[in-house]
């Protein structure tokens, strides 16, 4: 697990090698970590989404890979047959990483984007073999803030609620009150209204990347009301951002493992934190408005409360996740104590 220099330049070079699990696991050091009892008895479920850079996918995957846990991994159709093939090489050397059953092609601000995360989701749902007790949804760009181990015990303390953003919605109507359609690689509205959303439910906002309980991941499946909901947003611009947010903001839907905490506060969500072009608080640079971390924003993001941090790119200032890789490696190892102090008063607030 501890961070390596790039033995690998690009996903050719990445799929030779774990064509070797041998070798692919003498490189990465698979093996070089601590898990505890307590860890063994809350496996956790991972989605993670996929487009390019199978260097960049694999530095996550090392970082949160426990195994007991268990790793879906979506690949967008379109991508490169290279990624494609790397990324089945290296899921053929796990036993608990596979790739998705069905993959999309994942267009920006459409509909294929939740759909990716609810094929792995369906997928998750039919393993056996881990009994998960949540499932956290990531894009291969993210990286953990915290530990396995500081992850499961903050998870314990949620007592099987779900970390959800919840925002009103009232700015953004111009995305849902109309339909929309996929043009080519684009999502363009129509002139067609739609109809008043079903189940008389309020459309709230939030983020795509959640952390949600096992109970709820089977309610967003296989729910007659969560699937009038889903099929409602389809033709919506960004429906990702609204599905998880709506169920968890509509208490009359009896969603289990949800906080109703209406809109008072967003500090119940802590799955990822995100540092935007109007913050103004990046020293990296900024694509599609997101910051990229750079190594002049390393100090703040360790003492993030948030499970994770989006997004890195390996080959842009790479001294950023160089740096990151080695301090959440040698957290792994740390004997000292987690204070649980600010997770424990969430559900207070």
């Amino acid at each position: 697990m501890k961070s390596k220099q790039y033995e690998f330049s690009n996903d050719a070079d990445m799929e030779m090698k774990a064509k070797n699990c041998s070798i692919f696991f003498l490189i990465y050091d698979y093996e070089n970590f601590i898990v505890s009892k307590e860890e063994l008895n809350f496996p956790l479920a991972y989605t993670i989404l996929t487009h390019k850079d199978a260097v960049q996918t694999e530095k996550l995957l090392r970082a949160i890979y426990r195994p007991h846990n268990i790793y879906c991994i979506h690949v967008d159709k379109s991508s490169s047959t290279s990624l494609h093939n790397a990324m089945k090489a290296i899921a053929s050397c796990f036993p608990n990483v596979f790739i998705v059953s069905k993959v999309e092609d994942v267009i920006y601000a459409s509909f294929s984007r939740l759909q990716a995360d609810l094929n792995c989701m369906t997928d998750l749902l039919q393993t056996r073999e881990v009994p998960w007790k949540y499932m956290i949804n990531l894009p291969s760009q993210e990286y953990p803030l915290k530990t396995n181990a500081e992850i499961v015990k903050i998870l314990k303390l949620f007592h099987g609620k779900s970390s959800i953003e919840v925002l009103s919605a009232e700015n953004w109507r111009h995305r849902f009150q109309g339909s929309h359609q996929v043009i080519g690689y684009e999502v363009e509205p129509s002139n067609k209204k739609k109809d008043p959303p079903p189940s008389g439910i309020t459309i709230a906002k939030g983020s795509v990347y959640g952390i949600f309980s096992r109970s709820f991941v089977n309610y967003s499946i296989n729910d007659v009301n969560a699937q009038e909901i889903l099929k409602w947003l389809e033709d919506t611009y960004s429906p990702d951002e609204f599905f998880w947010a709506t169920l968890a903001r509509n208490s009359h839907l009896n969603v289990p493992g949800v906080f109703y905490n209406g809109m008072k506060s967003t500090k119940f969500w802590i799955a990822v934190t995100v540092s935007w072009e109007v913050e103004r608080k990046c020293h990296g640079k900024y694509v599609h408005l997101i910051c990229v971390f750079g190594i002049g924003d390393l100090n703040k993001l360790v003492s993030e409360k948030t499970l994770f941090a989006n997004k890195f790119y390996h080959n842009y200032q790479p001294l950023a996740l160089q740096c990151l890789e080695e301090w959440h490696f040698n957290k792994t190892f740390s004997q000292v104590p987690f204070d649980s102090y600010y997770y424990r008063n969430l559900l207070n607030q």
